[in-house]
């Protein structure tokens, strides 16, 4: 399979996931939480591991001590996921809040090169967690969950246009590699043909 394909592909699967995900906000947030707690699981034991491995440098304190302090919100999510989205969705909205406060009041004060389009972006963050504040604990229920198939679908929407743009590409070569070489192939001949016409008016 080329790689055009592979990747139009890989972006179906996503954009699929991505809707799948949206419709079911609430299982994909409570999948969410639980995936963030196992990679947190594995990201302490690496921690532990990669400390105690360089305790002659004196990496053992500070990776133990991250090591530890991961595998302790890993315990915590895994103990009750349901509360820790809560938190995480409380996380989410402050973030948007804060984010979007930023680029707006960055984007009127400098007021560079295409400052409308930060401060719209801004506005859009500060409304956005807004919504999700404002309906919270509901908003828990399907934020991240939306979040991450909203994620999933514009990043298999971005490798659906890269594929059909790379086979495009790669179709637009081939149709001026087989010009150049009927080109390349006629010349001769014509040369030919003009000589021998020469010769024998």
């Amino acid at each position: 399979m080329k790689s055009s394909n592979r990747m139009i592909f890989l972006g179906t699967v996503m954009l699929l996931l991505g809707i799948v995900a949206v419709i079911f906000a609430a299982a994909t947030t409570l999948a969410s939480v639980v995936f963030l707690g196992a990679v947190l699981c594995v990201a302490g034991i690496f921690e532990i591991v990669y400390g105690v491995q360089g305790r002659k440098e004196g990496d053992l304190w500070p990776h133990l001590g991250l090591g530890i302090l991961a595998l302790a919100c890993s315990f915590l999510i895994a103990r009750n996921p349901i509360e820790n989205t809560l938190g995480l969705t409380l996380l989410v909205s402050f973030l948007l809040l804060a984010s979007g406060l930023t680029k707006l009041i960055g984007a009127l004060s400098e007021r560079s090169l295409g400052w409308g389009w930060l401060a719209t972006s801004g506005v859009m963050s500060f409304l956005l967690g807004s919504i999700v504040l404002l309906t919270f604990p509901a908003s828990a229920f399907w934020t991240i969950g939306t979040f991450v198939g909203v994620d999933l679908i514009l990043v298999g929407l971005s490798f659906i246009g890269m594929g059909v743009s790379l086979k495009k590409v790669r179709q637009d070569l081939d149709a001026a590699n087989k010009n150049w070489r009927q080109t390349t192939y006629r010349a001769p001949h014509e040369k030919e043909h003009d000589r021998d016409s020469q010769l024998h008016p």
